[in-house]
């Protein structure tokens, strides 16, 4: 049966704990991109609702609002995908692009 890795040719990667410490930042930059899309998008959300609160006191003002909340999400829309083609951050195993 053949073996599915060679162990004997190649050595496990080194970690130190400045790549732990880059990885860390990584995660933690990654939670706090999240938390400000998702209050983003909270925001926009209240921002509709309020605008159909006061759909009978100023209809025009309310159409106004509405259509800037759903521009602003658009917008949001076509940068999450932009970052996405891109390629953004990477988020791949630490020891890649390590030079130790």
């Amino acid at each position: 049966m053949k073996q599915t890795f060679d162990f004997e040719r190649f050595s496990p990667p080194v970690l130190n704990e400045s790549i732990l410490r880059r990885e860390l930042e990584k995660r933690a930059e990654r939670r706090h991109t999240v938390l400000l899309v998702v209050a983003g998008a909270l925001f926009e959300a209240v921002f509709i609702l309020l605008g159909l609160l006061c759909w009978n006191t100023a209809p025009a003002l309310t159409l106004v609002g509405i259509g800037l909340a759903v521009a602003s999400m658009m917008g949001s829309g076509v940068i999450a995908i932009v970052y996405t083609q891109k390629g953004g951050a990477s988020y791949g195993p630490v020891y890649e692009n390590s030079n130790i």
